[in-house]
């Protein structure tokens, strides 16, 4: 299973009922990843796209991220070639890859200004315990592992040579892409280069020191900004 054949099951549970417009296909990370292939395998469907903090086709970054990721959950003692009986027998391969993500889902200046104290935690060791830990803590990690391998090897332009170019070229939807200025996942660059590929497209950056995680809307400006974007976007006549 990839993000092609979420794209293709949606699809079909779409004709299923009838609908054969979207107004507007949207996702975050991952769910960008499903946006654009939505608009570029069904470009007279989708009417308008906005990718949120995400890329069309992993990046070599990523990849190299998600390895890590990986490692972290595979290396703890109790992995056991993923044959364990419960999730929260990995508690040392989750809390590793609660502070991976830690690493790299926020920025640098978001601890150098201890920035998580306005979630009014006292400390860094208190943010990652009951924050990051606690996120991933109910996880399973075999899940964990296929959601990663789905963005490893998500690439909407294989059945196009391994053409990105000619692969985002067929979006005829008006698209915005969105991204975050501090991403150390998808940043700007990652999203830029992609959104020169794609005709009738505006790239929109949102400055926030929670890098990656500014959609999940623990600042409520981020949301505000994001929602301004996409209201835009579906008022625009296409």
């Amino acid at each position: 299973m990839d993000i092609s054949d979420d794209v293709r099951a949606q699809h079909k549970l779409c004709k299923s009922l009838g609908i054969s417009k979207l107004a507007l296909v949207t996702g975050w990370s991952m769910g960008a990843q499903q946006t654009l292939e939505w608009a570029v395998t069904y470009p007279e469907m989708v009417e308008r796209a906005a990718p949120i903090a995400g890329t069309a086709k992993c990046t070599p970054h990523d990849s190299l991220f998600i390895d890590a990721f990986c490692q972290a959950l595979t290396s703890d003692p109790n992995w056991a070639d993923g044959e364990y009986t419960a999730s929260n027998e990995l508690t040392a391969g989750l809390n590793r890859l609660a502070h991976t993500f830690a690493m790299m889902g926020l920025c640098t200046e978001f601890y150098k200004q201890e920035h998580w104290r306005t979630l009014d935690f006292t400390s860094l060791e208190q943010f990652l315990e009951n924050f990051w830990q606690a996120w991933f803590a109910p996880m399973d990690p075999n899940a964990l592992l296929t959601m990663a391998d789905k963005w490893k090897h998500g690439d909407c332009s294989r059945p196009y040579d391994n053409n990105l170019s000619m692969a985002l070229s067929r979006i005829r939807a008006k698209t915005h892409f969105i991204a975050f200025a501090e991403d150390m996942f998808i940043p700007v660059q990652d999203c830029k280069f992609e959104q020169e590929l794609v005709v009738d497209s505006e790239l929109f950056v949102i400055d926030s020191l929670w890098g990656h995680f500014a959609m999940i809307g623990l600042e409520k400006s981020d949301f505000t900004t994001i929602n301004r974007i996409l209201s835009e976007l579906l008022e625009t006549p296409c």
